[in-house]
């Protein structure tokens, strides 16, 4: 009887205090597209291509000015082809579901992974790419078919991002390495 008592004091208490109290609310803007990404749990063509294009600026690939969250979807197509990340032969448009093998064939052309014998006569592939990527482990096993959820796009970026650069973030002196 005490405890059901306590009990809903306690649920008044808490019923009886307001969400906007004790805080002001943060001004609306736009989140950056990361946060929106990272919470997808599916993402289009568009997203994983600005992903990619975003990569590839902060790794020093690009203008560090460029801005590709205001870009045109064309624009960041054409980008990443002129970086080679995507086939020129591509229609995706950009409201289509980004798969896995179409994420596994950008990492690979990021990563500069050099083809095989018979893929180097007939050009890279997702089906090549995709069983590329398992083996070196930067997509998680899985169908190359199904559709890529916002977090583990993120986590594929992490593991290339350690591949292109494995001493990233450290910063060591001359007098710390002795």
């Amino acid at each position: 009887m005490r405890f059901s008592c306590l009990m809903m004091i306690v649920l008044l208490a808490c019923l009886s205090i307001r969400a906007d109290d004790g805080f002001t609310p943060l001004p609306e803007s736009d989140p950056p597209l990361m946060s929106v990404v990272a919470l997808q749990p599916s993402l289009t063509i568009d997203q994983g291509y600005r992903v990619f294009l975003m990569m590839a600026r902060d790794q020093g690939n690009f203008d560090a000015d460029l801005n590709v969250e205001q870009m045109a979807f064309e624009d960041v197509h054409a980008h990443l082809i002129a970086l080679c990340v995507i086939s020129p032969k591509w229609n995706y448009s950009p409201d289509d579901c980004l798969r896995r093998d179409v994420v596994a064939y950008m990492s690979a052309s990021y990563l500069g992974v050099k083809p095989g014998l018979l893929t180097r006569w007939f050009g890279m592939t997702r089906r090549y790419a995709h069983r590329e990527m398992l083996f070196r482990r930067i997509i998680a096993p899985g169908s190359p078919r199904t559709v890529v959820s916002g977090s583990e796009l993120l986590s594929v970026m992490t593991r290339i991002s350690i591949c292109r650069d494995p001493h990233q973030g450290v910063d060591l002196d001359a007098d710390e390495i002795h």
